[in-house]
């Protein structure tokens, strides 16, 4: 108890250190505490999930691009290995995601829909606030919701029997009976699968006639399916089955080109997108890591800079019979002690910067109260390990104290050149410089993601989903509302398609041009005759389809650059008026026009070859793409709004502003650069307490040299230049070695896009000149304070 009491006594008097050396603790505690409840988040998707770790997407992986998706697979595969291998498959739901104007009267929306397999409820386990797990989906009027749609739509969760209307693609609307409600859950790949893919409302497979869908079939390639294998079984048994049922079943191309890929759905979250996300937490660990290795590192510092104040204290503790043992114990205490208030009241920051941290990386995080005890028991665990080890060097030296020199208040050991002081302040800095460059090339490159040149103009630009009717009725009903809204004095342009930027769901084609027989793999876009103009993209040949009321408009098609290129076309001009197959040459068209190259997607990848494909000749549509003239973008939207519920009163007017569609395309990317930047700040926070307090220490060791230097004339500015030079010596050979690092690492990561920021020097020479410009400042400003001092008393013999 003893050993407590005086732990506290010393920390409750030594204010100003205790409060420098607990708040760089803090910080980095605080910030490791937010990222490993991200890390634990991440984790927990589809954990709540029955028999997860038997349970798989089958994704497909083909032999000659643009066949079908990686995402999806065979649609009547996952019932047939049901039926033909019970042995091997235990269960199977399989699902056409939908989006479908939903409501119940008062609210009208735009709603991801899942049209799926009964066997939904039972093989995951979703627990039901209402209804019977057995007959919820079979009957094909009726659906399923979650608990958030329930009381989106009702206010209520007690809503078994009430009817929601769900439109279909050709205009129709039903009412669709509330059989089952499902008590929320975590996030979860079969409610997720795709950040674009949320859903809560489920139908039966029995209604997809009445969407015009067909999944139980062989040549439906579009299906996402989930298998449940038996206890015991490996992915690699069904490779067999599988590829025996596509030759008995499915066409030659399909049997020939399919290899199946089960991706384990414990894992999927983490793995997919090329495992972005696992990718992103490695690079938040080794921040979080650095950044504790930084605290660590200070607080030794800062404790060593204090240590001159206990030399008399130590030297009379040992005169009075103290042992060595005993003083180590009494400073491990007292360190422990600081680590352990750091603790406490970084767990107590952390509900007050969890809503800030959670708009950084733009995702909700857990409350403390959603952890688990393991996640207490963790920090409480790596706390106690930090003090130990943070604080067993400080107390070994400081006990370690000859006597006479401790009594008269002096530390020879702890002198200006100690070596590991400096190699703990090279690596504070050396860790230092590798958190800010790394941060300002991260933000540099997600910065030309979202403000790069895209090879079309996102600024005012938005895109909203339209009701379907994909007849030539609806079409033309559509055709009209553009029409009428181009009329507004603040629409520019207005484009119909089925897909836009990053939402291009035509999928990838085989094209090939008619006379050479050349082929590639085009990105198909299915469009009005205004696309480019809306988008403004620049046509290097020919022109857009031409005008909507041309009778010959459906057998014509526009590429790009690429893909004229690609067909053997050397000049755009030369493609104008040729033929190209598209359909596996079911469709012949003529090459209207050539457009410049674009990024469809995102810039992971090249910009691909691309070929627009009349909506006339399909009747599909999605999107209206509306560009607003510059000026009010307010003004803007509510003159859209407004005349849009007048045209299409039963339609949601949801819009997406082209810029928040791309932030959202690069949400890991842009998750890491705001991480980043909040580990500089706490980074750069750090390292200024450890100049501090390794300056102070450095004052305290020559106050005499001070004194007789400001005697003999010596400036301030030469007392901070003597200051300073044992840093930035130390800072200079850290940067000989951050500098490499930071290149190869930065290097392995920006190889990632096709599109990448170059490395260019001055992304190294500001950042380094900044923390150097903020490390001088703190340093002149100790030096001047104790130029300041009455230095007489230090010149006095001792």
């Amino acid at each position: 108890m003893i050993f407590l009491k005086t732990a506290w006594r010393n920390i409750s008097r030594n204010k100003m250190h205790t409060i420098l050396t607990v708040a760089g603790l803090v910080g980095s505690m605080v910030f490791v505490l937010l990222i490993a409840a991200y890390i634990w988040q991440a984790y927990q998707v589809n954990n709540d999930l029955r028999h997860k770790y038997r349970q798989y997407v089958l994704q497909s992986n083909y032999k000659q691009p643009g066949i079908g998706m990686e995402l999806t697979t065979v649609g009547a595969l996952p019932k047939k290995l049901k039926e033909q291998y019970p042995n091997l498959v235990a269960d199977y739901y399989r699902l056409d995601g939908l989006t479908c104007i939903v409501g119940n009267g008062t609210e009208i929306h735009e709603e991801n829909v899942s049209l799926g397999d009964p066997s939904l409820l039972k093989m995951f386990g979703f627990r039901l606030l209402a209804g019977d797990v057995q007959t919820a989906l079979s009957s094909p009027m009726a659906v399923v919701i979650n608990e958030k749609v329930a009381l989106k739509y009702f206010g209520k969760t007690d809503v078994i029997g009430r009817q929601l209307s769900i439109r279909n693609f050709a205009g129709e609307k039903r009412d669709f009976e509330v059989t089952a409600v499902i008590q929320s859950v975590s996030q979860n790949s079969v409610m997720e699968l795709m950040p674009n893919m949320r859903t809560g409302i489920f139908l039966p497979i029995s209604s997809e006639q009445y969407f015009g869908r067909s999944i139980d079939t062989w040549d439906n390639l579009w299906v996402v399916a989930f298998l449940e294998l038996q206890e015991g079984v490996s992915p690699e048994q069904l490779s067999t089955p599988i590829q025996n049922l596509l030759k008995q079943h499915a066409s030659e191309q399909i049997a020939e080109n399919l290899n199946p890929n089960l991706q384990q759905l414990t894992t999927y979250y983490l793995d997919d997108n090329k495992g972005a996300i696992r990718k992103l937490i490695t690079i938040l660990s080794y921040t979080a890591l650095f950044l504790t290795v930084m605290a660590t590192i200070n607080f030794i510092n800062l404790s060593l800079s204090k240590s001159l104040t206990r030399l008399k204290e130590i030297g009379v503790r040992k005169i009075m019979g103290s042992s060595r043992s005993s003083l180590i114990f009494q400073l491990i205490i007292e360190y422990n002690m600081v680590v352990v208030i750091a603790a406490v009241l970084a767990l107590a920051a952390y509900p007050l910067l969890l809503p800030v941290f959670s708009a950084v990386i733009m995702k909700d995080l857990p409350s403390l109260t959603e952890l688990p005890l393991s996640f207490f028991i963790g920090f409480a665990a790596v706390t106690l390990a930090l003090g130990l080890f943070a604080g067993l060097y400080p107390a070994i030296k400081l006990s370690n104290a000859v006597v006479t020199n401790a009594v008269k208040n002096q530390f020879i050991d702890l002198g200006h050149k100690n070596i590991i002081r400096r190699t703990l302040l090279f690596l504070q800095f050396a860790v230092a410089l590798i958190v800010l460059i790394s941060s300002v090339i991260i933000t540099k490159q997600v910065d030309v993601f979202i403000a790069g040149n895209l090879g079309y103009n996102k600024d005012y630009l938005l895109t909203a989903q339209v009701p379907r009717d994909w007849t030539e009725k609806g079409l033309n009903r559509i055709e009209l509302v553009r029409q009428e809204l181009k009329l507004l004095p603040q629409v520019e342009e207005i484009s119909l398609s089925y897909g836009v930027p990053s939402s291009f769901g035509d999928g990838v084609r085989t094209i090939q041009n008619l006379i050479n027989s050349k082929e590639t793999d085009a990105l198909l876009i299915t469009s009005d005759s205004f696309f480019a103009s809306a988008y403004q993209i620049p046509m290097l040949a020919g022109h857009f389809f031409g005008a909507e009321n041309d009778p010959n408009i459906s057998s014509k098609v526009v590429i790009n650059r690429k893909a004229a290129l690609d067909l053997g076309y050397a000049r755009p001009e030369d493609a104008i008026g040729q033929q190209i197959g598209l359909f596996d040459n079911s469709f012949s068209g003529t090459v209207a026009g050539v457009t410049e190259n674009f990024y469809a997607n995102s810039m992971h990848t090249s910009s691909p070859a691309v070929i627009w494909y009349p909506i006339k000749a399909s009747n599909q549509y999605r999107f209206l793409s509306i560009r607003l003239k510059a000026g009010s973008l307010s003004a803007g939207v509510t003159a859209v709004e407004r005349s849009w519920h007048k045209l299409m009163p039963d339609a949601p007017f949801d819009y997406t502003f082209m810029d928040d569609t791309l932030r959202k395309m690069y949400t890991t990317e842009v998750q890491l650069k705001r991480a980043a930047q909040t580990a500089t700040i706490i980074s750069i926070f750090i390292v200024v307490l450890g100049v501090v307090g390794l300056t102070s220490l450095s004052i305290n060791l020559r106050l005499k040299e001070i004194g007789i230097r400001k005697v003999l004339g010596s400036s301030a500015r030469n007392m901070v230049l003597l200051f300073s030079k044992e840093f930035f010596i130390v800072f200079a050979v850290a940067l000989c070695v951050s500098i490499p690092l930071t290149y190869f690492l930065m290097q392995q990561w920006v190889m990632n896009f096709a599109v990448k920021v170059e490395l260019q020097p001055f992304l190294f020479i500001i950042p380094v000149i900044g923390l150097s410009a903020v490390l001088l400042a703190f340093i002149a400003g100790l030096v001047f304070r104790a130029n300041k001092d009455n230095l007489i008393k230090s010149l006095r013999s001792e």
